[in-house]
């Protein structure tokens, strides 16, 4: 399996905030232990509270390894995105699978880079919200002619990156009874 771990350290999209703005704890996580490894543990209010933390993980180091990866969360334990089960059943080489990772963390940066510019630099919040937050601000008719211009180029980046990653990169995945 070392090509799919080369193939998801390559990528870490499913831990920096691009495909996901949270992880949901299930039961059977054992939230106390991971708040204790440094996970930023919430618990939601409703009719029942739910355990999360916010992505992009305090756990994805700059190599994207993990440093809690042995007492990482169920979903985060489950969850293999579409092109690694591609590359995994043959669908697809390996190499391809790092050649559409990569693209996604191209577009992904681009989308960084443009609401950096934008104004965003809140690194440690999910591209979500990242880009919700720039669209309320700059949607309120406040912005000049440049910044709708350039809010006009991060709307196509983030639809083009939300389109690769419907496409190849997320899945379903069913929580343990």
């Amino acid at each position: 399996m070392e090509q799919g771990q080369d193939l998801c350290r390559a990528c870490g999209l499913c831990c920096d905030g691009t495909l996901f703005d949270l992880v949901k704890l299930e039961p059977t996580d054992d939230a106390r232990k991971l708040k204790q490894l440094g996970l930023p543990v919430t618990h939601a209010r409703g009719k029942a509270a739910v355990a999360r933390f916010p992505q992009p993980c305090v756990a994805l180091c700059a190599d994207r390894a993990c440093r809690v990866y042995a007492d990482r969360p169920w979903q985060c334990r489950i969850f293999e995105c579409g092109v690694f089960k591609d590359a995994k059943m043959g669908r697809i080489t390996f190499a391809a699978a790092l050649r559409l990772a990569t693209q996604a963390r191209r577009r992904s940066e681009k989308v960084r880079r443009l609401l950096r510019e934008l104004g965003d630099t809140d690194e440690h919040r999910a591209l979500g919200e990242r880009f919700h937050r720039t669209s309320e601000r700059l949607e309120s008719g406040l912005a000049d002619d440049a910044a709708k211009a350039k809010y006009a180029d991060l709307s196509l980046a983030v639809h083009q990156l939300k389109l690769l990653a419907v496409d190849k990169f997320y899945t379903q995945t069913i929580a343990p009874a």
